[in-house]
């Protein structure tokens, strides 16, 4: 009895181990969002977009600095002064071997152009940061929902498969019977199962694909590996067509250009302000002594005294000539901010044919999924006609694994329509700038 319990303890708990978690499209985005590592990595460079407007903004700010220095003139320099007043024609001056100083130094710009471009730039990239994030957002979303709808196609197209396994599986069976009573002949009986036999390899083929494809999907969210998951069931009769709202001049590859155009723009700015003049406030607060010998720095008497001195004063900077730098920085930031508007007219015209080519195809899609969907539900109707048929012996084996063909070739047209119908929904949610709805926002 006890190890009874322990085998069904052991049973239950592999049964709770292998059992798939369904999660919902909504589901698979939201933790997606939440793990995948690219997208983390964007949050990073929104986080380092935000150290650099405080980096440049100190720029700005007073700069303070502690200094200590230290001299050993071991050959001590001299100066030669005028010494006529004294009788001599030179008076000459020997250094002291030793001196010290320490003291506090400060500097702060109290007009610098450029650096108050370079923080302005930093805000700007700081947006660049944000709008990248939010364009892999949506390449995530776009991702995920991609993979997700080709598992749900390739689960139904397993679902029709195996159904497409038990007819014939019941039709090698009457066939058996028939050859049996003598009522039909070898060679029907090895059809019946040639045909089941690729069935059966076409099943194999999806499942394996389903796994690869699962496997994928959870790597792209960053679910854990070792994790079932499954899908929820395509409702073929809710598809929802998108509206068609016009091409969206605020997708963010667009709005991305845009900014790059900006940021081109005040860097040819901020290049062209080097020529004019900056203004810094200088100041020092310092103490120095001077000795013949260093231990007399720790005895009383004037060799150890700090002698104080200290200071404010201003630096004026006007560029005169740079050997032409500036201008030729100047040349290729104009030819840059050429190509990026260039880059963004490309743009806004492939979005537009992206977009009238997507309205084209969602009305034939959708015309060519109500066509295959009516042609599967005939074709399958065909074949229990014809299964009928030859179960009453009016029928012929040929016919029927010729309907039998026919209605497998159906029900593929059918799942790629109905798989190509949703994307190119898909691809409009995009070019309308909806793809939040997918969240179900």
């Amino acid at each position: 009895m006890k190890k009874l319990l322990i085998t069904f303890a052991v049973s239950c708990s592999l049964i709770q181990m292998n059992a798939q978690e369904i999660l919902t499209l909504e589901q698979c985005l939201n933790i997606g969002i939440e793990n995948n590592l690219t997208l983390e990595s964007k949050r990073n460079e929104v986080e380092k977009g935000k150290h650099a407007i405080t980096e440049n903004r100190a720029r700005l700010l007073p700069q303070i600095n502690a200094v200590a220095s230290f001299n050993d003139n071991f050959i001590p320099p001299v100066s030669v002064t005028d010494g006529s007043a004294y009788g001599n024609p030179y008076n000459v001056t020997h250094t002291l071997q030793y001196n010290a100083s320490a003291g506090l130094q400060l500097q702060m710009p109290l007009y610098n152009q450029t650096v108050s471009t370079a923080l302005s730039i930093s805000k700007m990239m700081d947006g660049i940061n944000r709008l990248s994030y939010e364009k892999a957002r949506e390449d995530l979303i776009m991702q995920i929902t991609q993979m997700y709808y080709l598992g749900q196609s390739t689960a139904e197209q397993i679902a029709i498969v195996k159904e497409n396994i038990r007819r014939l599986e019941e039709l090698r069976d009457i066939t058996m019977a028939f050859y049996d009573n003598g009522m039909a002949m070898d060679v029907d009986v090895k059809r019946v199962n040639i045909n089941l036999e690729n069935l059966q390899v076409q099943y194999d083929n999806a499942v394996a694909m389903l796994a690869q494809q699962m496997n994928m999907l959870k790597y792209v969210m960053d679910y854990p590996a070792d994790k079932e998951i499954a899908l929820t069931k395509v409702d073929t009769e809710n598809i929802v067509p998108v509206e068609m709202s016009g091409l969206s001049e605020n997708l963010y590859e667009l709005q991305l250009l845009e900014q790059q155009m900006k940021l081109a723009e005040k860097q040819k700015k901020m290049i062209s302000q080097g020529y004019i003049p900056s203004l810094m406030l200088t100041g020092n607060f310092m103490y120095s002594a001077f000795t013949d010998k260093a231990r007399n720095w720790f005895r009383e008497g004037p060799s150890s005294k700090w002698y104080n001195s200290s200071g404010i004063g201003l630096t004026l900077r006007i560029p005169v000539f740079d050997g032409l730098e500036k201008r030729s920085k100047v040349k290729k930031a104009k030819l840059e901010i050429d190509n990026v508007k260039l880059s963004y007219e490309n743009a806004l015209k492939s979005f537009r044919t992206q977009y009238l080519n997507a309205t084209n195809d969602l009305m034939n899609s959708q015309r060519n999924f109500i066509r295959q969907k009516d042609n599967y539900k005939l074709a399958e109707d065909v074949y229990e006609v014809t299964s009928d048929r030859y179960k009453e012996g009016i029928a012929s084996m040929t016919e029927v694994l010729q309907d039998e063909m026919r209605m497998s070739e159906a029900q593929n047209n059918y799942v790629t329509a109905h798989y190509n119908y949703r994307m190119t929904n898909l691809t409009l949610l995009k070019l309308t700038g909806k793809t939040e709805t997918l969240l179900g926002k």
